[in-house]
């Protein structure tokens, strides 16, 4: 036995003289193996997971230019940046971590009763039966305006009690509509969401930010959403005769990320005491390089502003679209 544990001694040393190496580089080798860019491919991510069938070839990601940013430090529990031709994620914090979602809801009952493609202009009455508690009431019970108002107020207002009165007029019953929601995210391929009501007033409305970015995705791609969503104010008159003024929630619209070179796409903001203050938004830099940034359960209400413009402005600074 010595003579064998003194043979190994001498291979040993022979080898760190040919070989010379610090025991703590060794170490390091050991544990943290080199491996290539974390980033990857959110749609082919859920391929995977999900044992679905290979999606068509994707576009090329941007190219990281500043390879040593890992991006920037967020009050938000998840929140992720995504490259919406290559559907490459750029940055992620607890990205398959569930979160209620407040009002981010409303633009999945705008995108399902628009599926039953309404008449915009037709006139639509607030009724006692639609109020709900919670924001602010824009239009007062009896008040009557047409469709494409209460889908302002909805998206623009996050009103509650116009959203309610969105799902009655689609014609389906409440659970009907609320039903229609989850097969809706079930069909973009949002495994890990859940909607309990149509204004996103119950913290069952649950979902990641991985799923909320296809969403934003897909929904933002209907014109009638996408103009909605970038008004900083909209303004509608009733048959009353009165005028109704309404500004939009997400701050972001009237700050420099929506001034040349960049754009806001479109986006919806968030907030339950359960889910925190949550955004979603989609960007443009010169007309080209379109990021989707979702944050979920940011601190405060100007927290999740300063993620989101924060992360949208690393990704222009930190990639380039310039070769693609």
């Amino acid at each position: 036995m010595i003579i064998k544990l003194f043979t190994q001694l001498v291979l040993s040393s022979a080898l760190f003289q040919f070989f010379p190496m610090d025991i703590g580089e060794l170490e390091h080798r050991a544990l943290f193996p080199e491996s290539e860019d974390r980033s990857f491919d959110l749609f082919a991510a859920y391929e995977t997971l999900h044992h679905l069938p290979q999606a068509r070839t994707r576009a090329q990601a941007p190219t990281k230019v500043v390879t040593t940013s890992m991006g920037v430090v967020t009050s938000a529990q998840s929140a992720i940046v995504v490259d919406r031709t290559s559907k490459e994620v750029l940055y992620e914090k607890n990205i398959f971590a569930p979160r209620a979602i407040g009002s981010i809801t409303k633009l999945m009952t705008a995108h399902v009763f628009l599926l039953g493609h309404p008449d915009l202009d037709a006139p639509a009455t607030i009724i006692s039966e639609d109020v709900r508690l919670g924001a602010a009431l824009h239009l007062p019970v009896g008040e009557t305006v047409t469709v494409k108002n209460l889908l302002e107020a909805s998206l623009v207002g996050s009103d509650n009690t116009a959203t309610a009165a969105i799902a009655r007029l689609s014609g389906l019953p409440l659970g009907d509509f609320v039903a229609r929601m989850n097969e809706e995210a079930a069909s973009l391929g949002m495994q890990e969401t859940t909607f309990a009501d149509p204004a996103g007033l119950s913290s069952n409305n649950v979902s990641v930010v991985t799923d909320l970015a296809k969403m934003f995705d897909v929904i933002l791609q209907n014109q009638t959403i996408q103009e909605i969503t970038q008004k900083a104010t909209v303004s509608m008159t009733g048959v009353s005769g009165r005028t109704y003024s309404i500004e939009t929630t997400d701050e972001l619209l009237v700050s420099f990320v929506n001034q040349a070179p960049y754009q806001i796409l479109g986006g919806k903001t968030g907030f339950l005491p359960e889910a925190g203050y949550c955004l979603g938004s989609i960007f443009s830099h010169d007309g080209e390089g379109d990021v989707i940034v979702v944050v979920l359960g940011s601190e405060t209400k100007e927290g999740r502003f300063q993620d989101v413009k924060s992360l949208a402005v690393w990704a222009y600074q930190t990639f380039d679209w310039s070769s693609l």
